[in-house]
């Protein structure tokens, strides 16, 4: 196996990291990463509360670390730094709700916003700063993906927790200022613990090896910094990260559309399970309501490889829940919300009225289907069938739009949780600020005495 004419990969890496900054980046990219913030973050407080999130924190209590050097969102008190970027990751990824890349087959904010945020907190920077250094972030995991990630994931590596471990170290390397020379041998750090697989999925273990993946990055940027010894090309050669951790190679493809920006090809959930599973929800949506009684199957098609990631036949928890085709399609035609975080808890897998759907249900691969895409083909007893087919790939190419769907969904969850709709809109605006905020510090300290304040309001 050879990488074709794509050599170098760790200095290329680099380089392409260390050349981002505030006056490179388009406007769009800001726009685009700002729209990532407000999703990931609306997630981190929807899910603080959540069981495995709650055992994190009082993990972390328990271990007694030094205090003070970063924020935990959802309680928006000051933290150990590994602390609060582990809390924070895991709070953003366990409901499985967060944006996606599809090309890479990674989450791109979940490894990259927790380390990034308490850095910059600690590190007293700006806003402009903190975009920047998200927007390097996903083109360094990006590219990588575009190298080896699709025989890397069919090994059944978690593309999200290996290779965000590199956007995160090139994230934090660019706010620390590392030169070439240190943020390649902050990458031969990060490689030794890049981690996460498959197995992982349907459990707690997925958001955590991702939130992990997050404080690798600031220990690998960090060590490097002080000039720890690592290896300074990683990533080439024979038994280096890539040849070793992937089948096969797309000759050329790191370096390809270099005037493309990897963050642009971002999509976001309006369902909060699997990317996998969006299009057949979609698809779903679009039969409308639907009499069971005149059915007599449903067959849903899939992309092959979503058959061993969201092809959970019968799902017992919530996190399975969320990797499950058949639960998700059964939810629509019993005429739940998917958007909705309980409609995947235990009690509404076992709800009668989505449990009659289940039987009707098969999920089928189709290799003519490309990524992210899929078929309903609803058969009725009287003879007659009904498809519907979705495309779920495509990035939005309307910011606006965009921006307007994701302020519904992030005002739908916050109001879950009891955010009034002023608190909503006072945390949207505060989101908004953060990219053009001259101390992200200072910005977090006045984040904090809002969220208190409006603790204290509820209480």
């Amino acid at each position: 196996m050879t990488a074709g004419h794509d050599t170098d990969i760790t200095a290329y890496l680099a380089a392409r990291a260390l050349s981002v900054t505030a006056d490179t980046v388009p406007a769009d990219t800001v726009t685009i990463a700002k729209q990532c913030l407000l999703d990931w973050w609306t997630l981190v407080l929807a899910a603080w509360h959540t069981p495995d999130v709650a055992r994190l924190r009082s993990y972390y209590d328990t271990a007694g670390s030094a205090a003070g050097q970063a924020t935990m969102l959802g309680d928006a008190q000051a933290a150990a730094l590994e602390s609060a970027v582990m809390v924070n990751g895991m709070a953003g990824h366990i409901m499985d709700f967060d944006d996606a890349h599809l090309k890479s087959r990674v989450h791109p904010s979940i490894p990259l916003w927790p380390a990034i945020l308490a850095y910059a907190e600690q590190a007293r920077l700006s806003g402009p700063q903190i975009m920047a250094a998200f927007i390097a972030g996903v083109e360094v995991q990006s590219r990588l993906a575009a190298l080896m990630g699709q025989s890397h994931y069919r090994r059944g590596w978690h593309n999200t927790a290996t290779l965000g471990t590199f956007g995160a170290t090139a994230a934090i390397g660019l706010l620390k200022g590392l030169d070439e020379g240190a943020l390649r041998r902050a990458f031969g750090i990060a490689a030794t613990m890049a981690a996460g697989m498959h197995k992982a999925f349907g459990t707690a273990a997925k958001p955590l090896q991702v939130a992990r993946a997050a404080a690798n990055g600031l220990m690998a940027a960090g060590l490097a910094e002080t000039g720890f010894n690592a290896p300074d090309s990683v990533l080439d050669g024979d038994k280096g990260f890539v040849q070793l951790y992937a089948d096969e190679l797309a000759a050329g493809a790191l370096r390809a559309h270099d005037e493309h920006w990897a963050v642009r090809d971002i999509v976001f959930k309006y369902h909060a399970s699997c990317y996998g599973t969006q299009a057949p929800i979609e698809a779903a949506l679009q039969l409308g309501q639907v009499d069971r009684s005149q059915v007599s199957s449903i067959r849903v098609y899939v992309e092959p490889q979503y058959m061993t990631v969201c092809n959970i036949q019968a799902p017992q928890s919530a996190t399975e829940a969320k990797f499950s085709v058949r639960h998700v399609v059964a939810l629509v035609l019993a005429g739940r919300d998917t958007a909705r975080g309980d409609s995947y808890e235990p009690f509404a897998i076992n709800d009668p009225a989505v449990q009659s759907w289940y039987g009707l249900i098969t999920v089928h691969a189709d290799e003519r289907l490309a990524r992210a895409n899929a078929r309903v083909e609803l058969e009725q007893r009287a003879g007659t069938t009904v498809q519907r087919e979705v495309d779920a790939s495509r990035p939005e190419t309307d910011l606006d739009r965009q921006q307007e769907r994701l302020l519904r969904k992030s005002s739908a969850l916050l109001e879950e949780i009891d955010f009034t709709r002023k608190q909503v809109g006072e945390l949207h605006d505060r989101i908004d600020a953060v990219a053009s905020c001259g101390d992200f510090s200072q910005w977090m300290k006045e984040y904090r005495a809002w969220h208190n304040g409006r603790a204290t309001t509820i209480e």
